[in-house]
């Protein structure tokens, strides 16, 4: 029975999963194909049509770490009873860090009465009558571990020298372009996305500027790229517009002006992870690229190009003078939208949403704000704000005087020693029993035993941690006071030095109310 809980089915795939050419290496791999295979396995297994059904994705995701927003969801529905059933694809769908899969599918889900199915595995854990299954699933995840740390750089060093040969190797095709039905490693023009791409060439080469490109394709509500790859059934997480619309942005223009393939080029290593099984990338220098001459149709004229680039370098010129500091520089944006407001100087100093302007029927603030009555508004803000704070010297004075955080830190000193012995003891019993040296009894007797201590180990240390993190935050607090606030006591306007020492950021909403997020403390809104 079910009890009102609810069946995960978890599905991952990742970089670790494709070839050379960036095409899964195993069809049956695909995020469609772990779905049909998950949804039939309960279908043909009465006894699970009791629970609540629930699929968690991470796609683009590496094993090598449990850091994956599926994972970290399915891990916090787990921890809060919510969870009766995890089925996966396979073991290395769940993670490919061996340790780690075996304490979660051994002993952590057990004791928290979830079941737990790895359907190409053939196991199941409510059919295992009390036998644990740890020693299998590490051994297993010892093969998937090794083969992870090298694949990423077999993957790029094959993916480079297939880009040399002048094959297209990125993940989607820029737009104005598709990878060719019968050859993914080719482009081909797509019509609608050329037409875009060429009429934005047409426009900077007549010598508009990228503002008033912007308000032209969003005025003529011209699809963006992350629309037209929708349309064709290609839409991916990572293409995101403004709010829950698709709208132009000064970014998007830019980098299709500045994009050499639309000559015919084959581009490729602009970007690299600097770390395995991290998504986030830091751009290469040039001289790292890969470019090849002639690989596919060109969009453009190199005329037309050399024209926009022309035009780009005069207007970067033109903004690249002295940069003032104003009041609020860097701390005022727009609560809807999430871009910075800009400054007009004149008449009057006061701020407007960039948003409004290239996409006039967004719902971000209304007209202007101006500077005068923000900062009034700020600085009644920050007044209260100080106050705030200055009643809390005599509870910093007792904290520094109680000795409570040395001894902390003295205890977790302790328990994080005694978790990383238990880790490093339970790394010793796999090598004995692979060495035959002890039994498979002894093993699980001592892993189990090991496993509890270090549980126990890491529950006493999050929970000093979360008292320690406590205490520090209130001295912490109490310097900053101590150092700036009697300097603002007798301030009678606000000033930069103050924005900059109290303030992150200002949200604006649509009605001009403003939400301040401090860099002590929590928000007051006015």
């Amino acid at each position: 029975m079910s009890g009102g809980r609810i069946l995960i089915q978890y599905l991952r795939i990742s970089v670790e999963d494709l070839d050379n050419n960036g095409v899964d290496k195993d069809e049956s791999n695909s995020i469609a194909n772990q779905r049909e295979l998950l949804r039939g396995y309960v279908e043909d297994n009465p006894e699970l049509g009791g629970y609540q059904v629930m699929e968690l994705c991470d796609d683009g995701y590496s094993g090598t770490n449990m850091e994956r927003p599926g994972m970290e969801k399915l891990l916090d529905m787990a921890k809060k009873g919510l969870a009766g059933c995890i089925i996966v694809k396979d073991f290395s769908r769940f993670g490919r860090d061996y340790l780690t899969v075996s304490d979660y599918v051994d002993q952590i889900f057990p004791f928290m009465g979830i079941r737990f199915i790895s359907i190409n595995d053939n196991y199941d854990s409510a059919k295992c009558n009390g036998a644990t299954s740890g020693v299998e699933i590490a051994f297993r995840n010892v093969i998937y571990g090794y083969y992870s740390q090298d694949l990423s750089v077999k993957v790029r060093s094959g993916k480079r020298t297939k880009a040399q040969s002048g094959k297209f190797m990125s993940p989607f095709a820029p737009i104005g372009y598709q990878k060719s039905p019968e050859n993914r490693n080719q482009l081909v023009v797509e019509p609608e996305g050329a037409a875009i791409v060429q009429r934005i060439f047409q426009m900077a080469g007549e010598g508009m500027s990228v503002m008033q490109i912007l308000r032209v394709l969003n005025r003529e509500r011209i699809p963006t790229p992350s629309q037209l790859k929708n349309k064709r059934g290609e839409f991916h997480k990572w293409w995101v517009g403004v709010g829950d619309n698709k709208v132009w942005d000064g970014s998007t223009v830019v980098n299709i002006l500045r994009d050499e393939r639309y000559l015919g080029k084959n581009v490729y290593g602009k970007y690299y992870r600097p770390v395995v099984g991290n998504y986030r990338t830091k751009r290469n220098s040039r001289e790292e690229w890969v470019i090849v001459e002639d690989c596919h149709e060109a969009i453009l004229s190199r005329e037309e190009f050399t024209a926009a680039q022309k035009i780009l370098r005069e207007q970067e010129g033109q903004n690249s003078g002295s940069r003032i500091t104003y009041l609020f520089s860097g701390k005022i944006r727009c609560a809807n939208c999430q871009y910075a407001l800009h400054r007009m100087k004149s008449p009057t100093p006061r701020y407007y949403c960039i948003t409004k302007r290239r996409a006039e029927d967004f719902q971000c603030m209304k007209g202007h704000l101006k500077e005068s009555e923000l900062a009034e508004a700020v600085f009644a803000a920050v007044r209260a704000y100080i106050e705030v704070l200055l009643d809390r010297r005599e509870l910093k004075k007792k904290t520094e005087d109680s000795g409570r955080i040395p001894a902390l830190r003295k205890q977790l000193a302790v328990l994080q020693g005694s978790v990383k012995e238990c880790q490093e003891r339970k790394a010793k019993l796999y090598e004995q029993l692979a060495d035959e040296v002890i039994s498979r009894e002894v093993f699980k007797s001592r892993r189990a035993s090991l496993s509890n201590r270090q549980e126990e180990a890491q529950a006493d240390q999050e929970r000093l941690e979360e008292e320690l993190a406590k205490l520090e935050h209130i001295i912490s607090s109490g310097r900053m006071e101590d150092q700036t606030l009697e300097n603002y006591l007798g301030m009678e306007e606000l000033t930069r030095e103050m924005v900059e020492a109290l303030i992150d950021c200002i949200y604006v909403y649509d009605d001009k109310s403003i939400h301040i997020q401090w860099r002590f403390g929590s928000g007051i809104e006015e």
